[in-house]
């Protein structure tokens, strides 16, 4: 079994060992993830602050352009194109580790939302919230969470 599927921060890829959580939905994006740890959870935090503190920045400098110039299109047409590139950039605040399908004790499904219920690399029960999952991921799913309960 090989898929993958789209959530709102980014995919979800499934093969038959591991479930990954990816920014583009490539698989040779996956050779390299994390179980799901404190570490993983620590570098996905950092990449997420990285991304969520560049409209801070966009209006500070958007700001000190307006003061300084007299034309105001200017600051605006960068602020613009500098929002563009965040709404961009966002997908990369998606989340970027495995979870290995023999550490998975369920799924809750809810409309577009999945909670996974899984034990992390430490041993201790843990869960992941996916927003937004397309229909062809709750089917997939749904489908896994009846393997998981059969064995």
């Amino acid at each position: 079994m090989k898929e993958y599927f789209k959530y709102s921060n980014g995919y979800v890829n499934i093969n038959d060992e591991n479930l990954f959580l990816t920014n583009s939905g490539n698989w040779s994006e996956t050779h390299d993830l994390l179980e799901k740890s404190p570490k993983s959870i620590r570098k996905n935090d950092l990449k997420s602050l990285k991304i969520y503190s560049l409209p801070f920045i966009i209006v500070c400098i958007g700001l000190l352009m307006y003061s300084k110039l007299d034309n105001v299109f200017i600051p605006f047409a960068f602020s613009g194109s500098c929002f563009g590139a965040y709404l961009y950039l966002k997908r990369e605040t998606g989340k970027r580790y495995k979870i290995p399908i023999s550490k998975i004790t369920s799924f809750e499904i809810y409309d577009e939302k999945v909670k996974v219920l899984f034990k992390n690399a430490s041993g201790v029960d843990d869960f992941e919230e996916i927003f937004r999952v397309e229909t062809k991921g709750i089917a997939i799913l749904e489908e896994l969470n009846l393997q998981l309960k059969i064995n």
